[in-house]
């Protein structure tokens, strides 16, 4: 959207209208966070929104006249109680299925010209490490 580091931004091929950009799943803000999306005029839709259908996401890209779809998918999205893969652990998240649906949805109207995934949090593999790091017979 061009905002952050200048050195960054220069390397970028192109800027995204913040109209162009939306939310989709968040359910706990960080500080200030909130604040910035009102700011910015940024749209979001919960997961409850998502929940049943992916028409609220369709449907508004449908009214931005957008043909190609950048995605990031940030973990913190998902509920805990289907798997904990980043950071937030806050319940009311989407589902992995109901993720998974709405890219689908996606894709099959629109080029989905990138994808990133973000925040991925190990915990299990790091208990794991630690934990061997503390047996005598692997030293």
């Amino acid at each position: 959207m061009g905002m952050g580091d200048e050195c960054i931004i220069n390397m970028l091929p192109a800027k995204i209208d913040v109209s162009k950009a939306l939310i989709v799943g968040i359910r706990e803000w960080d500080k200030g966070i909130k604040e910035r999306q009102k700011e910015l005029a940024v749209k979001g839709v919960s997961p409850s929104e998502v929940a049943e259908n992916s028409s609220a996401v369709t449907e508004w890209l449908k009214n931005t006249g957008a043909s190609k779809v950048v995605i990031h998918f940030d973990l913190d999205v998902l509920d805990p109680s289907d798997l904990i893969a980043a950071v937030g652990v806050v319940p009311g998240g989407m589902k992995i299925d109901e993720v998974v649906r709405v890219i689908n949805d996606i894709a099959v109207e629109y080029d989905i010209a990138g994808l990133t995934i973000a925040e991925p949090m190990p915990r299990v593999a790091i208990k794991i490490k630690n934990m061997l790091d503390k047996l005598s017979l692997l030293k």
